[in-house]
């Protein structure tokens, strides 16, 4: 069993990280950190765990008794995470938070997105960072544009979201992810990207709506997402597609569109609180230790309901 701890458990992001560690078929939780609620039951503070689990938040975690730390927030810092790269570099370690101050590049953290790096990930990666969830969105749609080299000029996207994960986000951080990972697959693309924010009533699903300009007919667009076919959480369509679809799941769901001659429409779904956050991490997990991709991760849409 992969014996995992979770620095930050008290987060949003921790508990649903617990909820999605609890039933893992190859993990034990072993400690769980929260500021501020040492001694209370991981029950008391996140919904959905009573009957999964009768741990208590620590304090600390004890570093040596785990193969995997997953960080949820900010208060571990970057000398101790580096201090931890240096002193177990077996230990694989997961940020879903950035430590302010922290050179990935130094502590050897693969950005996490398995669309592009899963390759890094199976092939001795012991560090990766999990991507803002507005950023994975959008490099999962525009990745095989600009592995083919296919990106120039603005691309304009429009995100519908939850008010609070629209509050929650960095956007400056999704752009310079975005401008950042584009660039380094394409390096002649220099275009200006921008977003636009849309607060909607969905619980946690977000949509994505990206124009840009493309020479490409139809079905060429739909053939280069040929590259996603033995990946597992990534799917292509050819009509719009609401939340109802992804929401629970790690998906993201691409809806590939030509509205008019020379011009790419991208329709992109997900669950940010799974897909760029706790889901991807655990995929990230799987990926690192060798577990086939939608283990613990085979999880159904919960609002099937709703669109």
């Amino acid at each position: 069993m992969i014996k995992a701890a979770i620095w930050g458990g008290g987060t949003l992001e921790g508990g649903e990280l617990i909820r999605l560690l609890a039933m893992h078929p190859e993990v034990e939780i072993t400690e769980v950190e929260g500021q501020g609620l040492s001694g209370k039951s991981l029950t008391s503070h996140h919904h959905g765990l009573i009957g999964e689990t009768t741990r208590n938040f620590s304090s600390s975690v004890d570093f040596d008794k785990c193969d995997v730390l997953f960080v949820c927030d900010e208060t571990l810092g970057a000398e101790k995470v580096m201090s931890l790269r240096s002193r177990r570099p077996d230990l694989k370690i997961i940020l879903l938070s950035r430590q302010a101050g922290l050179d990935y590049e130094k502590g050897g953290f693969v950005y996490g997105l398995p669309e592009i790096n899963r390759k890094q990930m199976v092939r001795g990666a012991t560090a990766a960072v999990v991507p803002e969830s507005m950023a994975s969105m959008a490099l999962v749609a525009l990745f095989p544009f600009s592995r083919n080299l296919l990106l120039s000029g603005e691309i304009a996207i429009s995100v519908t979201a939850p008010q609070s994960i629209i509050e929650e986000t960095d956007m400056m951080q999704v752009k310079r992810e975005i401008e950042t990972m584009l660039h380094s697959v394409q390096l002649s693309y220099d275009g200006e990207i921008t977003i636009e924010l849309h607060p909607s009533e969905a619980r946690r699903s977000a949509l994505m709506d990206i124009e840009f300009r493309c020479e490409l007919n139809h079905e060429a667009m739909i053939e280069l997402y040929d590259i996603y076919d033995d990946h597992n959480f990534t799917f292509i369509t050819t009509t719009r597609v609401g939340v109802s679809e992804v929401a629970g799941t790690n998906k993201c769901i691409v809806g590939v569109m030509q509205p008019e001659e020379g011009k790419a429409r991208l329709m992109v779904a997900a669950d940010c609180r799974l897909r760029g956050a706790s889901g991807e991490a655990i995929h990230i997990m799987n990926l690192l230790f060798g577990l086939h991709e939608k283990t613990g991760l085979a999880l159904k849409a919960i609002d099937y309901n709703r669109l």
